[in-house]
C-alpha cells in the first residue's frame, strides 16, 4: 500500500513539473517572445539605448567630482574644476531624455520603413515645444536640464511616439512634398518631411496651449501623476521589484531575454531615478532613491538573468564531471563581466527543471540584502553614475556608491548566489558524472 502511495506521489510531481516545464515554455516563452519583439516596446528599448553613451560619459565626470574624498572635492571647488565638470555633467548626462526623443522616433520610423533621422528631428522639436521655459528679469529664456534629463523622460516618450507615427501615417499615405528625380535625396527626404512636420508642431502647439490655459502644468507633470506614479509602485518599491525580477528571471529561465521584455518598461524609470539622485548629490541634498539602474544592474542582476555568477563559481572550482570543467573553465571570466551565455544554454539552465528555484530565487535574494543594506544606512545609496552592465563585482559596488561598503556588498551578494546555487549544482554536476561513467543513460539526465 506504502509503495503504491509513493509512486502515485512521484507520478503526481512528475506531472506537475511537466505541466510547469510545457506551461514557460509554450505559453509563456512565445509572449515573452512576442512582447520583446513588438515594434513599440522595441523602439523605447532602442531608442533609450541610444542615449546611454552619454548617460556612460556623464557618470564618468559625476565620479570624478564627487569621488568620496572630502579633500578632493574641496581642491576641486576652490580651483573652479567642481563647476567645469558639474556642467560636463549636465550636458551628457542631463541630455538623456532630449536624445531619447530623437532615438525612440527614429527606432520607431526605421520599424515602418521610414526616414528615421526626420522623424527623429521632428520629434525632438516637438518635444523642445512642449518644455516650459524659465526667464528671469531681464526677459532672458531657456529650458531647464532638469526637464531635459530624467525628468523628462515620460514626455520624451509619448512625444517621440506620437511624432512617429504622425511621420509615418504622412509618409505612407504618400501625403507629401514629391521633388524630381534628379533632385538629391536628402534635399527630397527634407521637402517630405516638410507636411507631417508642419502636423506634428500644431498638434503639440495645441498641447501646449491647452495645458497653459488648464493650469495642469507640464505634460512631463501629467505623465508623471498618470503614468509614473503607477509604475512607480512597482519600479520604486520592494514589492515591486520583487514582481519584475520574478518575471525577468521566468523570461529568461524560458530561453527568451527578460531584459528587453520587463526592461522595456522598467528601465525608463530606473534610469530616472539614478538621474534624481545625481541631482541630489550634486546639490548636497539626501539621495531619494534606493532602487535605480545601478541597483538592478550591479546588485541584483550579478551575473545577469537569474544572477548566475555563484553557479560560474560552483562550474569553475567544484565540478566533478569533465563536461562541467571544461564549461567552467570556458564561462568563469565571462561570468565576472556578467556574461553568461554559455551557462544559460550549455549548462543549461535554460527550461532545467532542477535549476528554476536558484535561478528565480536567487536575484530575488540579492534585492532583499542590497535593499535593507541601503535602507538601514551600512551601505550608501547609488550615487547616480550608471556603469557599464559589464562593470565586474567589487569594482562596480564601489564605483556605484562611492563607498568601499557597496564593494563588500557586491562580496557578500556573490557568497549568496554560490550558497544557492551550490547544492543545485551538486546534483546536476552528480547526474553528469554518472551520465559520463554509463551508469545512467543520456536521455534520462535533467
Amino acid at each position: 500500500m506504502c509503495k503504491l502511495q509513493k509512486e502515485t506521489k512521484n507520478r503526481t510531481k512528475e506531472d506537475l513539473r511537466k505541466g510547469l516545464l510545457s506551461f514557460l515554455e509554450n505559453r509563456l516563452a512565445p509572449l515573452g517572445e512576442k512582447i520583446g519583439s513588438q515594434r513599440h516596446l522595441k523602439a523605447l528599448r532602442e531608442g533609450i539605448l541610444i542615449a546611454m553613451p552619454l548617460v556612460l560619459i556623464g557618470s564618468f565626470f559625476v565620479l570624478i567630482k564627487d569621488f568620496p574624498v572630502d579633500a578632493w572635492t574641496a581642491w576641486l571647488k576652490e580651483n573652479g574644476a567642481y563647476a567645469l565638470l558639474d556642467a560636463m555633467a549636465n550636458n551628457s548626462f542631463g541630455l538623456m531624455a532630449l536624445i531619447t526623443s530623437f532615438g525612440i522616433a527614429d527606432r520607431l520610423s526605421r520599424s515602418y520603413g521610414t526616414d528615421g533621422v526626420s522623424a527623429g528631428v521632428l520629434s525632438l522639436a516637438a518635444f523642445l515645444l512642449v518644455t516650459p521655459i524659465i526667464s528671469n528679469e531681464a526677459g532672458a529664456a531657456g529650458i531647464p536640464y532638469s526637464a531635459l534629463g530624467g525628468k523628462g523622460i515620460f514626455s520624451a516618450i509619448l512625444v517621440s511616439m506620437v511624432s512617429a507615427e504622425i511621420y509615418r501615417w504622412f509618409i505612407q499615405k504618400n501625403i507629401t512634398i514629391k521633388m524630381p528625380g534628379s533632385v538629391p535625396e536628402a534635399v527630397s527626404k527634407s521637402f517630405s518631411a516638410l507636411i507631417p512636420g508642419l502636423v506634428i508642431l500644431i498638434v503639440f502647439a495645441i498641447v501646449k496651449i491647452l495645458l497653459e490655459i488648464t493650469g495642469l502644468g507640464s505634460l512631463n507633470d501629467i505623465l508623471s501623476r498618470v503614468i509614473g506614479v503607477p509604475l512607480g509602485y512597482i519600479a520604486g518599491t520592494l514589492p515591486g521589484t520583487f514582481v519584475a525580477v520574478l518575471l525577468n528571471s521566468l523570461f529568461w529561465f524560458c530561453g527568451v531575454n527578460g531584459g528587453q521584455v520587463v526592461g522595456s518598461v522598467m528601465n525608463p524609470l530606473w534610469i530616472q531615478y539614478a538621474d534624481a539622485n545625481r541631482v541630489a548629490l550634486a546639490a548636497g541634498e539626501a539621495l531619494p532613491n534606493i532602487i535605480t539602474a545601478p541597483f538592478m544592474d550591479l546588485f541584483v542582476y550579478m551575473g545577469v538573468g537569474g544572477a548566475t555568477i555563484g553557479l560560474a563559481l560552483c562550474l569553475l572550482f567544484f565540478s566533478r564531471s569533465k563536461e562541467f570543467k571544461t564549461l567552467g573553465k570556458v564561462s568563469g571570466i565571462p561570468a565576472l563581466f556578467n556574461i553568461n551565455t554559455a551557462i544559460l544554454f550549455t549548462f543549461p539552465t535554460v527550461l532545467n527543471p532542477i535549476m528554476l528555484i536558484p535561478f528565480v530565487l536567487t536575484p530575488v535574494i540579492n534585492a532583499i540584502v542590497t535593499h535593507f543594506a541601503m535602507l538601514s544606512g551600512l551601505v550608501p545609496l547609488t550615487t547616480g553614475v550608471t556603469l557599464p552592465w559589464t562593470t565586474p563585482p567589487v569594482i562596480g559596488g564601489f564605483l556605484a556608491t562611492g563607498s568601499w561598503q557597496g564593494a563588500v556588498l557586491q562580496i557578500v551578494l556573490v557568497a549568496v548566489s554560490f550558497a544557492i546555487y551550490y547544492p543545485f549544482f551538486k546534483a546536476a554536476d552528480l547526474r553528469k558524472l554518472e551520465e559520463e561513467k554509463g551508469e545512467i543513460p543520456a536521455s534520462l539526465t535533467i
